[in-house]
């Protein structure tokens, strides 16, 4: 008699969400938090970090970009890694590389190992993203992945929220330096969680590793208490796909993949920009640090409600109802942020609408990122994406530092950071075209939203 057999991508999409799963979905959204903590102490930090090492604000454009950098080459090569060897070990290496470099930066005694300090952090913060992007989709039912994903990926604002309220009162009471001591600290104490409780994906077990032992022990954590050692366990996908950077091209999906390319650089670049040179700009007109690291909490906040609701919109009206008027409107608050730097309450509302429109379009672009490419190349998939956006994000505050450089106007630089939003919009709507003609075998895994 054939043994009987149990498929796991089946499971998780019809079962009720575990408390397992819950869990695995908050673990990731709390490296997320202190990826984006992370990303905006080096902008709050600025203004005393030149004053100590003897630079002016328009050289620590470099540092930036190292770190922006970092986190591109992290993304590509942790993505592709983490589809031959698992989720969960790369994960752990991100997080370990993550606070070891964030705290070596508080020691940093010149331009040059600020800079390797930032560089090798971001490639922590680039490496662990599409690992627990990568997780999170393949804990959650399909009907609920989009709304998931781009919950989880709303933890980042969220914690650029709490870190720019927080390093203002550090920077105030302690130095610049104990950002970078408490941001160090806490990722090491999160490796450890990770290496003792979280789980590995279970569709990568099956379909990649055919690791039944370690996916029954999951299985059981998540109550399915009367699995027999007898039962066969199965994965949905293509088990002769293999992970390579080649592969998100293959099947149909190159086309879907270049047009999806353009949310993550644009839209992801004009975020990071708005967070890392406002205090400077504000500066510029005799705002204090401490107003500037404040008006920065507004655009995490921003973005934390628009990438919170992001996934579930998209679910709901569709990609183009939800993502092209995103990108238009947050390409009108970046404009506007540019006339308003010298009044702390206007450039709050501007930075917070940056944050909630652009917000809601690159946590579109990750949730559709998450849902077109299968299980067996997914993190590399996510990872290219990601390192796109991050290599938006060097380029950003480089194009900024030159713009300053030549005397340049806050007014004109946000202009042309609006105009890239705007691009942004338009890949979206290429991208939509593209998914509603796409070839049969460029995904199976887009039902719920297409």
């Amino acid at each position: 008699m054939a043994s009987p057999s149990l498929n796991v991508s089946r499971l998780i999409d019809e079962k009720p969400i575990s408390g397992l799963q819950i869990a695995v979905i908050a673990l990731c959204g709390l490296i997320n938090f202190f990826d984006g903590m992370d990303t905006q102490s080096i902008g709050v930090a600025a203004p005393f970090i030149a004053k100590s090492l003897g630079l002016t604000i328009p050289q620590l454009g470099p540092v930036f970009s190292a770190g922006l950098l970092g986190a591109a080459l992290g993304a590509i090569g942790f993505g592709a890694i983490a589809d031959r060897v698992g989720r969960k070990r790369l994960l752990i290496i991100a997080a370990l590389l993550i606070g070891v470099f964030t705290l070596f930066t508080a020691f940093a005694q010149s331009f040059h190992s600020l800079m390797l300090c930032r560089f090798l952090a971001g490639v922590g913060l680039g490496g662990a993203t599409p690992c627990f992007i990568a997780l999170t989709a393949e804990y959650t039912p399909e009907r609920h992945r989009a709304s998931c994903v781009t919950l989880m990926w709303s933890s980042f604002p969220l914690g650029a929220m709490a870190g720019a309220f927080v390093n203002s009162r550090l920077i105030e009471h302690f130095g610049w330096q104990m950002i970078f001591y408490i941001g160090g600290v806490l990722p090491l104490a999160i490796a450890a969680i990770l290496a003792i409780w979280l789980p590995e994906s279970l569709k990568f077990l099956i379909a990649r590793r055919n690791d039944t032992a370690r996916a029954r022990r999951i299985l059981r954590r998540m109550g399915l208490a009367t699995l027999t050692d007898g039962t066969m366990l199965v994965a949905d996908g293509d088990k002769t796909e293999r992970a390579s950077f080649a592969s998100v091209f293959r099947g149909g999906r190159a086309l879907g993949t270049l047009l999806l390319w353009g949310p993550f650089f644009t839209g992801m670049g004009v975020l990071t920009l708005t967070v890392l040179w406002t205090p400077s700009l504000m500066g510029m007109n005799g705002i204090s640090p401490a107003d500037g690291a404040f008006v920065v909490a507004f655009n995490g906040l921003g973005a934390f409600f628009g990438q919170a609701v992001a996934g579930r919109c998209i679910e709901r009206f569709g990609i183009i109802p939800t993502m092209v008027p995103a990108f238009i409107l947050g390409a009108a608050a970046t404009v506007g942020l540019g006339y308003s730097v010298a009044s702390v309450p206007a450039a709050a509302l501007c930075i917070g609408l940056v944050g909630l429109f652009l917000g809601i379009g690159t946590a579109g672009a990750i949730a559709m990122a998450a849902e077109v490419y299968p299980t067996a190349i997914r993190a590399t998939g996510v990872g290219l994406s990601m390192a796109v956006g991050r290599f938006g994000q060097v380029c950003a505050p480089y194009f900024v530092g030159q713009m300053l450089a030549i005397g340049a106007l806050p007014s004109v630089i946000m202009i042309s950071a609006g105009g890239a939003a705007i691009v942004g919009g338009i890949f979206v709507l290429f991208f939509k075209l593209w998914l509603s003609h796409r070839p049969a075998t460029a995904t199976s895994e887009l039902k719920a939203v297409s």
